[in-house]
């Protein structure tokens, strides 16, 4: 309880830099936020002599109404002319390029020619190759076997992909939650974070839609999925790559949108319903928004709590017992997972939660 206070009184200072830097921008310039869970920015921390900036009025929705004005003695609040901003919006910070060039350059045929007996043996590792669509041939492949290892090599990068960059959140998210508990039991007071570090904290509740400062909830939020549950549901949601949705718009999981044009319409859609399978512009799009569905929805509570359980007992992620959460996925509810599990253990998708991306120095964006 005193860390989560503690955390609440200093966390509007993180928003307040993000807000401070955004300010700087034009209107032109801000990012356009997206339902897909993004890398946070690492923001500067302002220096205690910076010039004095505007008042900003912050409106970080569904939370509070926030009044920030930094540099300003108190008193001098009154009269001030205050833009309103979302802080939803501050995707990137300007001059914040990554490179994201491998120290390696791996090819396509590098991808396609992986020995998956290989790589369930642990004697390789998977090329971090990000296909854009499934290969044209996919479909047509009347051997099961291949389409089903040429689903894998294609769709196994990309959940390993958005897996590290989860990971990496999580990692960052849990140092800083530690240090500040660490920090605040020895002085009594002082969290030893920066405005950076606070940012950081308080963009990522933004991002994973935690509403307020809760830190348990947001632990529970940032994290991986398990590689054999995402390659279980890709495959049955998209049959194997198969599917219209998948071919036509790289919809892998089969998440749906009630947004009209988002998607493809359903050939068998009930007459009255409105919804579509939403369509994305890449395949690692898609993947990178069931990540981000799976984490952040409220049908998948009990999936996120049954992770939060492993994590506590100090225990791997055991997918097969996480795919029990998942009745409300599927309108076919435990048939539905039945049929997961299924997929899981008869195509021996376990071997490769443990797998890993070749190492590469920089990050190549997937597209």
């Amino acid at each position: 309880m005193a860390l989560t206070v503690l955390m609440m009184k200093n966390l509007k200072y993180g928003i307040m830099a993000v807000a401070a830097i955004a300010v700087c921008l034009g209107p032109d310039q801000t990012g356009l936020s997206t339902a897909l869970a993004q890398e946070a920015p690492v923001v500067k921390p302002v220096a205690k002599d910076a010039a004095r900036l505007p008042a900003v009025r912050l409106v970080v929705k569904p939370r509070l109404e926030i009044v920030a004005r930094l540099g300003a003695p108190v008193g001098q609040m009154a009269g001030q002319t205050y833009r309103q901003i979302q802080l939803a919006t501050l995707l990137g910070l300007p001059g914040q390029r990554k490179n994201w060039r491998p120290q390696q350059r791996f090819t396509r045929r590098e991808l396609l020619d992986l020995s998956l007996s290989a790589l369930r043996r642990g004697q390789t590792a998977v090329p971090p190759v990000y296909l854009n669509r499934f290969p044209a041939n996919l479909a047509g492949l009347r051997s099961a076997k291949l389409r089903k290892d040429l689903f894998i090599k294609t769709v196994l990068p990309l959940v390993l992909r958005a897996n590290h960059e989860v990971r990496m959140e999580r990692q960052r998210m849990l140092l800083l939650i530690a240090r500040a508990g660490d920090t605040n039991g020895n002085t009594g007071g002082d969290d030893g974070l920066t405005l950076s570090e606070l940012a950081f904290l308080d963009h990522l509740a933004v991002q994973y839609e935690v509403s307020g400062p809760d830190l348990a909830e947001l632990q529970q939020r940032v994290d991986v999925i398990p590689a054999s549950l995402a390659l279980a549901q890709g495959a049955e949601e998209s049959g194997w790559g198969s599917s219209r949705f998948a071919r036509l718009g790289n919809a892998v999981f089969g998440q749906r949108t009630f947004r009209k044009g988002a998607g493809l319409v359903p050939l068998r859609r009930e007459q009255g319903q409105r919804h579509e399978v939403k369509s994305f512009n890449s395949l690692y799009t898609s993947v990178r928004a069931y990540v981000w569905n799976l984490n952040t929805h409220f049908a998948y509570e009990k999936f996120r709590a049954k992770r939060a359980a492993f994590r506590d007992g100090g225990q791997p992620l055991d997918s097969y017992a996480l795919t029990r959460t998942l009745e409300r996925y599927s309108e076919r509810g435990q048939k539905y997972i039945k049929t997961i599990q299924v997929i899981m253990r008869a195509n021996r998708l376990h071997d490769f939660d443990d797998v890993e991306l070749l190492p590469e120095t920089g990050r190549r964006q997937p597209s």
